[in-house]
């Protein structure tokens, strides 16, 4: 008998109540399913640490922008969205935050929140010829833009694990590539300041690994609208024993990250949304084990990917970013009704329901536009245009009002 996450006092002393959304929908059970094994037991240690002269700092962030399978290995909606990224992360243009007005810097890197390779990932019996076309089609080709060529900072997805998840790890030991995939679990400093004289800012992006913590079930294409594919991940041990025990090793590494971190903007990527109100919904085995370590260390901003959609959701003094339209966009929002109670909905960019276009946005992605006094989280759609702006305080205000201001959403047309 297998034991999930929150049974292993011996390991990790922490036992949330478990909660499911497994009874919300009742449609057609898909063909028969593939569980992916999670064998390998580590403690990351990666960080890339950097310091920099700039008065602000902007980066950008996407998830499951992973293309297609089949030739041309990318989609349209995704060609289209990194069209958007690059005049996004290009300097000048006018930004305002704090109702003070900057000009806007380049952006420095990119967030990738996972599901790199659709449909299943880069599969193990893969040549190396066939691997790296597979990798310039769906990545170096299609984000070939000199705005972009910046580090991307990755993480995988529930898609990328139906694969060789190590492949992609491998594309990081080219000395000249901007793939940056250290570990499955990663840090990223970023600390800056208009001069070495000057007070500095500290950044800090803890990258997790979101399918160690709630496990993976992996689907054949024709079963995406099937209410299985949409219920929530399984949890660890649906994927063995190695996955329960590393699901507890790496949720203590993200604690010990958390706890030493002195960031004054402190943010969490994973590919998994804690909370969502698009067609997968919340995440239990992350609501349960993940979010009270967030809140507890004052985490300034959760990131995911995942659903197909768009939204900024605050509860309890935490703030939850979603943006998984990187290649497509967008499913429905028949899961609003479960976020949790007393939270706010500052977001939300849907369709009527999955994929019937009625949103007129077919991509999307997130700028972060990072400042001494205040952190500016802009929603784009794949043009570039932006839907929805944000204002977000450094932690030291945080412990006084951890909440964001100056929410601008912008209409769709």
């Amino acid at each position: 008998m297998t034991r999930d996450l929150a049974d292993l006092h011996d390991i990790k002393e922490r036992a949330p109540d478990e909660s499911s959304t497994a009874t919300m929908r009742k449609r057609r059970r898909p063909p028969p399913t593939t569980v992916i094994l999670l064998s390998f037991l580590s403690i990351p240690a990666f960080a890339s640490t950097e310091y920099i002269d700039t008065s602000r700092l902007r980066f950008l962030a996407l998830g499951d922008w992973g293309g297609q399978d089949l030739y041309p290995y990318y989609t349209e909606e995704q060609w289209e969205t990194a069209q958007g990224m690059a005049r996004v992360a290009s300097a000048g243009g006018i930004s305002a935050s704090g109702g003070d007005e900057h000009i806007s810097p380049a952006a420095t890197f990119v967030l990738s929140l996972g599901d790199n390779f659709y449909w299943n990932g880069i599969q193990e019996d893969v040549d190396e010829v066939d691997v790296e076309t597979r990798f310039q089609e769906t990545f170096e080709k299609v984000y070939h833009h000199p705005e972009l060529q910046l580090p991307w900072y990755i993480i995988g997805g529930n898609h990328d694990y139906c694969g060789d998840i190590t492949k992609q790890l491998k594309f990081s030991e080219d000395p000249n590539t901007r793939w940056s995939f250290p570990d499955y679990n990663h840090r990223i400093v970023r600390e800056f300041s208009i001069d070495r004289n000057s007070p500095s800012v500290k950044l800090e992006i803890i990258m997790i690994d979101t399918i160690q913590l709630a496990g993976n079930i992996c689907f054949p294409p024709e079963s995406e609208f099937s209410a299985e594919y949409f219920e929530p991940p399984p949890g660890p041990s649906a994927n063995g024993q190695d996955a329960v025990e590393q699901a507890a090793v790496t949720l203590g590494w993200i604690e010990d990250a958390l706890e030493n971190s002195d960031a004054d903007y402190l943010l969490v990527a994973g590919h998994y949304p804690i909370h969502s109100a698009c067609s997968h919904g919340n995440t239990p085995e992350l609501v349960n084990n993940l979010d009270p370590l967030l809140k507890q260390y004052g985490v300034t901003a959760y990131l995911s990917g995942h659903e197909h959609c768009q939204f900024h959701f605050a509860h309890e003094d935490m703030n939850y970013f979603l943006s998984g339209a990187g290649h497509d966009c967008c499913y429905g929002s028949e899961m609003k009704e479960f976020l949790p109670r007393g939270g706010e909905l500052k977001y939300l960019l849907t369709d009527s329901y999955d994929y019937s276009g009625s949103s007129g946005v077919r991509g999307g992605f997130l700028s972060f536009d990072v400042g001494q006094s205040d952190m500016v989280v802009t929603v784009h759609r794949e043009s570039g245009e932006a839907l929805y702006e944000t204002v977000i305080l450094p932690r030291d205000d945080l412990l006084k009002s951890r909440k964001g201001v100056d929410d601008v959403p912008i209409e769709v047309e």
